[in-house]
This record gives C-alpha cells, structure tokens and sequence, in this order.
C-alpha cells in the first residue's frame, strides 16, 4: 500500500511553524512578553537584553503573577486568561488573546518562566527546551513574573540567518518598547540593552506628557468623537516632518498597528501644510465602539479591520483637521508696519544667496563663475564660440524669476521654467556624491557642541550607523540617555541648523537599514544633506547667480529630476503657445 501523501505533522514541527508565525524577530518576542504583563496589571515592566535579543531577553513585571496550575497552563498552546466565548472577540480590550506567545517563544529557544502570584507565599519555576518542559519546581521570587529567554531560533538555523546585525534588531527592540510605552502612559517601562540604559520611561500623568517625552518634540493635542469613535491626538509642527511613515503612530485600544487608511487620514488633516512625500510626527490614539474593530486578523495582531472604515478614517481626518487649523505653529504674531521712504536695499540678502549658490554648487568642483563674472552681464561676449549641445541650459537666455521660485528662460523655439530649489539640489547632490566618493567631504568643527535631544529609535539608528555619520562629515557621541552631541557638521551645510538634516538623516537610515544597499542609503542621505543646503522657493536670485546655476546644470548627470524625483525644467513650445493665444 502506498505511503498517504497527507498526514499530520510531528508536533514539534508544527509548533516551529506556529511560531514563526509569531515571532518576526527577537523584538516579536519583547512585544508578545511585555503586552502579557500588562495585561496582568503591571505597573513597572524590566526588560533586558543582550546581544540584540539572540543571546538573552529577560521580562519582569510587578503584575498579578501566576500560580503553578495557571504556569503549567500558560505554556500550553490555545490557553488565554482573556477569552471565554467566541463573542468576546468582538470586545476585546487586552493585549494578547491568542494563548500561542509563550509556547510559540518556548519552542524556538531555551525559555525560562518564574512567576508568583499575588498572595502566594513561593513561587513557581518552570525551565522549558524547544518546547519540551525540562524542569518545573517551588522557587523564592516577588509577586509578578519572570520570562527569560536565551538562544532564539537556536534550533532553526535557516530563520535565525535572517536576522539583521545587533544593532539593528536592538533598533527593532527599542521601537517596540516605545510603541508600548506610548500607548500606557502610567507604566514605568525600562530597557537595558546590555549595560545600557537604551530606554527609561517613568510613569507620565497623561499620554501626552508620555508622547512628548517619548518622541522628544513639542506636540499639540487634539481630541473629539464622530459617531462615538473617540479620537486623541499629538502633533507636532509640520516643519518637524520627516521623510518616512514611521513617525506616524497608531493605536487601536492600546494596541499599536498599521493601517494605510489611517495613515492618509493622519496626511488629509495636515492637508497642504506637508510637502509631498513628507510625514508628520503624531501619535493618534482611536477608540471605535465596542463590536466594531476585528483584531483577529493577524498572528502578530498589528492590523485591524474597521466595520465601518469610512466613518472611522473620516474622524481622525477631521479631528486633525480642526486641531491643525487652530494650532500654535500656525499663528503669526503681528508686527510693526514698515515704511520705506525708498524701496528696501536687497543687495545683502543677494549677497547671502549668492554665496549660498558659489558654496554648495562650486564646492567639490571648481566655482560656478569667477567673482567678476557675477558681478558682470549674463549675455555672452560677441563673437564667442556657440555652446555645445550637451550645454543646454547654458545656451539658455535668462528673462528673470517668477514668484522667486521659477526660473523663465528662453530657448530656440521654446518657453523654458526651471525650478530654482529643485535645479540647485540636483547640482548640489551631485557634487556631494562625488566629494563622499573621493573621500573629500569636508567637515567644520562647532565652537560649542549642539545637543539634539532625539527619539529613541533615532538615538537607535545614529548608534548603528555612526560610521555612515562620519563619513559623511557628521561628528556626534550620545550625551546622556537621550542627547546627541553634535561636534562638527559637513562643510556643505554652512550655517544650516544641523538638527532637522540630522533627523530626517537617521530618519532615511533607519528605514532603509533593512532593505537597500549602503549606497542606496548613502544617497538618500546626501540628497537629504542636498536639500537643506541650497536656494529655496521665496529666495530672490540675481541674473548672476541665476546665470552660475544654469551653467551649473549642464555639469551634472539626470538634470531633469532632482534627487527626490521631482522634475527641474517645463518646456513649451513656441508653437503651442501661439495656438494658446490665437495666433
């Protein structure tokens, strides 16, 4: 007879495939762990790791404890203290409900559990292997509970070759503790990675005290319920935007999760105070009725589905709304009328530009134009040689500057608008690449140290990437538990304020840490560095300095886009705009 081709799996496979439904990485783990102790009452949680979490995590919470039935039980698969009945799942206000974290963590490691329940006089020890108990006995221990978990993935060696560097699961761990921490304001959470003291929350009086001491920013908070979807929010200043969703927190009942529609709700409440591809800091906090939100619709329970997502999306955009609208960074402060007898001398404010154009646009190369050259008319001289074709923009005549921020131009046959902030980053990123590529990227020392005081996983990825930091010209050190000493900055920055280039740095490497190459990141960060350093739209640019970019223009590569995508140059015929006129 032949061997039936379906059969039940042996048990310990099916436990390892269980598991990796749960565990992601070891920062899984933490989560899973610490989401237990609270729902166990915790007012204090400890965690400890080393190793990036491979080595060791170690939990202890002061929360209500286990007794030996309930230890036993709590390493078994399908057993939940927080479900009875199937209609519970539609009312769920704990963390965990599974009942799969703990044997899912003991069946890929060495997993150690200690708890004592409140009341008890001994406590309870039970060491598990693989998901096979080894020892269970009486031990001495406070009320509350232990986990301790050594060797992840010790016995899966083709998942444990998936994980990243150290730092970067220290990264991942220290994210997840800050996403707890967020949602439980008046929960002491600490974090030792290693002998560091990588995060330290005290309990906070509310969650907006808890956000701004988290996230490291002034927020505002905004509050209100639609259709009893009750929302809490906390916004900082679009101008402490950043390049990537991860500032944007979201918390369904405490739970933290992901779900793009609430993202763009987040984006529609800002509305056009964000530039495009820009994200907010905020942590929003939703509360739906109870039976509307199904949270049993991931292993790791970070997605949620909304009975009725439009009515849910439509609040949180229109709470934000009303809150940005009325927000402090919004107000001007009036000022004195001033009356000129005689319109205002704007020679030195040309003069910034200007050496704003010659710095960052002539650093890595020879300068744009000669200081007489700026100074002298833009036409060429007669009878010189015409440009080349590959000289496009240097062939252009130069007719002025439309809303200080476009370029008008004129070429054979054509209408040509250049924008002047997009036209000076593409050079300036140019440049910088090629500096960081010959190792020539200057840096300047600062008379006195700046301290930036950052987020935890900012502080994550500027320890992670401190070499990527010096190279580009950056000279920084932790100061304290959550400062960043910054010593010198690139010299292409000049008189740039060093803190939001230094966030939305740490920003782009930490999102991309995980999937793109070194050089993928090194170029998103010099464009960044680009970005900050160059003209703007409002900046008045003299015929001069005009000329020296256009010239600038034909010296780079891809002078079409500038490095975040967006088009340099609009052309339109001449032809057309004669149909557009009648003529």
């Amino acid at each position: 007879m032949a061997e039936p081709r379906i059969r039940l799996l042996p048990p310990e496979l099916a436990d390892q495939i269980a598991a990796g439904e749960v565990i992601e990485r070891p920062a899984s783990v933490v989560k899973e762990l610490v989401e237990n102790a609270l729902d166990a009452g915790a007012h204090r949680v400890t965690i400890e790791v080393e190793g990036g979490g491979r080595r060791l995590i170690r939990v202890s919470d002061d929360g209500s404890g286990m007794t030996r039935e309930e230890a036993q039980l709590s390493l078994l698969r399908h057993a939940t203290s927080k479900l009875r009945a199937a209609a519970d799942l539609t009312c769920l206000r704990t963390m965990g409900f599974r009942g799969e974290a703990l044997p899912s963590i003991a069946a890929v490691s060495r997993l150690v559990l200690t708890t004592r329940a409140r009341g008890e006089l001994a406590g309870w020890r039970i060491e598990v292997e693989a998901g096979a108990e080894k020892d269970a006995r009486t031990a001495g221990a406070p009320e509350g509970t232990q986990v301790e978990v050594r060797d992840l993935l010790y016995n899966l060696p083709a998942r444990l070759k998936f994980l990243k560097s150290e730092p970067t699961e220290a990264a991942h761990i220290t994210e997840a503790v800050a996403r707890l921490a967020l949602a439980f304001p008046s929960v002491h959470f600490r974090l030792k990675q290693g002998p560091r003291t990588a995060f330290d929350q005290p309990p906070h009086a509310d969650a907006g005290e808890r956000a701004r001491a988290v996230l490291a920013r002034e927020l505002y908070e905004a509050a209100g319920e639609e259709g009893g979807i009750r929302v809490q929010a906390f916004l900082a200043p679009p101008a402490d935007s950043q390049a990537t969703s991860r500032s944007v927190h979201l918390f369904v009942d405490g739970r933290y999760v992901r779900d793009r529609g609430l993202g763009h709700a987040v984006l529609m409440g800002y509305g056009e105070l964000l530039e495009r591809g820009r994200y907010p800091v905020a942590v929003v906090l939703l509360s739906p009725p109870a039976g509307t939100v199904d949270v049993n619709v991931h292993p790791q329970k970070i997605e949620v589905r909304f009975t009725r997502p439009h009515e849910v999306y439509a609040a949180v955009r229109h709470v934000i709304a009303r809150a940005v609208a009325a927000a402090p960074w919004l107000r001007v402060e009036a000022q004195a009328v001033r009356v000129y007898a005689a319109p205002p001398d704007l020679e030195p404010y040309r003069a910034r530009v200007r050496e704003a154009v010659e710095s960052y646009v002539g650093r890595a190369q020879p300068p744009l134009a000669a200081p007489a050259a700026l100074a002298a008319d833009p036409q060429p001289p007669s009878g010189a040689a015409p440009p080349s074709a590959s000289a496009f923009f240097a062939s252009l005549r130069y007719i002025g500057q439309l809303a200080e921020t476009y370029l008008v131009c004129e070429a054979a046959g054509e209408l040509v608008l250049i924008d002047q902030h997009a036209a000076h980053e593409r050079v300036a990123f140019a440049r910088l690449r090629e500096a960081h590529r010959r190792r020539e990227l200057g840096r300047q020392r600062l008379l006195f140290p700046v301290l930036l005081q950052l987020a935890p996983d900012e502080l994550a990825a500027a320890s992670e990437h401190a070499a990527t930091l010096d190279a580009l010209g950056f000279d920084v050190e932790p100061f304290g538990e959550a400062d960043l000493a910054v010593k010198a900055v690139p010299e292409a920055l000049g008189e740039a304020d060093p803190a939001p280039i230094l966030r939305d740095m740490l920003s782009e490497l930490g999102a991309r840490a995980a999937s793109a190459v070194m050089q993928e990141r090194v170029d998103h960060v010099l464009a960044t560095m680009a970005c900050h350093s160059v003209v703007r739209a409002g900046d008045v640019l003299g015929p001069a300095e005009a000329r020296a970019l256009l010239d600038a223009l034909d010296g780079v590569d891809f002078r079409g886009h500038c490095p975040h995508g967006r088009p340099v140059v609009v052309r339109m015929r001449l032809d057309e705009l004669e149909r557009r006129f009648g003529r």
